[in-house]
């Protein structure tokens, strides 16, 4: 065997492997997203409510936005079961690879950990920005305004309809 039949026998092994890999970490981040929406879905029955699940009590959005995670992160789980297993299969896919998936339960660990010391309004405004990018997104002043126009208009739905309060952080709101 020559060393051009070699390179290219290692190369196609290389790539198996890392098709495998992909494949892996989406399902791994799929059952991770599973268990967060899981947990957070079995917290939103600890608020207290006297309205039940009425949609003006505090409960009702919490539970609609953990129960659609929750259904998304299985479809994500299902998606990655039935993901390419060789690299041509994978060429014949659309290309996508584990950076995205990885990079925004990354976001999502770092926005749990800034969403209270920055305040809601900086910290979701930077993570939906950031999302953006990383799903692929080149337009960074049309990114800008819907992160901000997005969270602001989250945060006066939870505040003002909701009667929720979200973290103030540097702000103080």
């Amino acid at each position: 065997m020559s060393a051009a039949e070699n390179t290219v026998d290692d190369a196609l092994q290389t790539s198996e492997a890392e098709v495998e890999a992909s494949r892996l970490v989406r399902i791994t981040a799929a059952l991770v997203l599973i268990v967060l929406s899981a947990t957070f879905l079995v917290g939103v029955f600890d608020i207290r409510s006297p309205k039940g699940l009425d949609p003006a009590g505090p409960r009702f959005f919490p539970l609609l936005v953990t129960t659609a995670w929750l259904i998304l992160s299985i479809a994500y789980l299902i998606e990655g079961l039935r993901a390419p297993r060789t690299a041509a299969e994978t060429a014949r896919a659309d290309g996508r690879t584990w950076f995205e998936p990885v990079a925004v339960s990354a976001l999502l660990v770092l926005y749990a950990l800034l969403v209270v010391p920055l305040g809601y309004l900086i910290a979701t405004a930077l993570l939906f920005f950031a999302a953006a990018r990383v799903l692929g997104s080149r337009q960074v002043v049309r990114d800008i305004v819907v992160a901000a126009v997005l969270t602001v208009v989250v945060y006066v739905a939870f505040t003002q309809f909701l009667d929720i309060s979200l973290p103030g952080g540097v702000l103080g709101l």
